[in-house]
């Protein structure tokens, strides 16, 4: 089981200046946590929901690795590195990404 205080260091760490020199188009990263895990997709772990919002309006789905961004490499290796500090391993990670009017660019899943 994730606590709250494990949760809230995770934002206040994903909300750093370290993410936002990297990916400036991020906005804010928000994090929650599901403890009804991923059981919907056969596996039973524990479930961080994870929502990137953007602050540029030109990025989109098909541009967004040209404009500089690719979530993938962002959860996988910049937001699960500070997962161990908090004893947190073995999760499935739901992200969505956000543009600047709270329309989906996309959906994904990372275990």
């Amino acid at each position: 089981m994730i606590d709250q205080y494990q949760i809230n260091g995770l934002k206040k760490l994903f909300n750093s200046s370290v993410i936002k020199s990297i990916y400036p188009m991020v906005d804010r990263i928000g994090v929650e946590y599901d403890d009804q895990g991923a059981s919907g997709f056969g596996v039973d772990l524990p479930r961080l929901d994870i929502d990137i919002h953007l602050n540029n309006p030109d990025i989109d789905k098909e541009n967004m690795y040209d404009m500089g961004f690719d979530p993938f490499i962002l959860v996988n290796q910049h937001l699960k590195r500070y997962l161990p500090y908090f004893n947190i391993d073995n999760v499935i990670i739901d992200f969505i990404v956000w543009g600047p009017e709270d329309n989906v660019i996309g959906s994904f899943i990372e275990r």
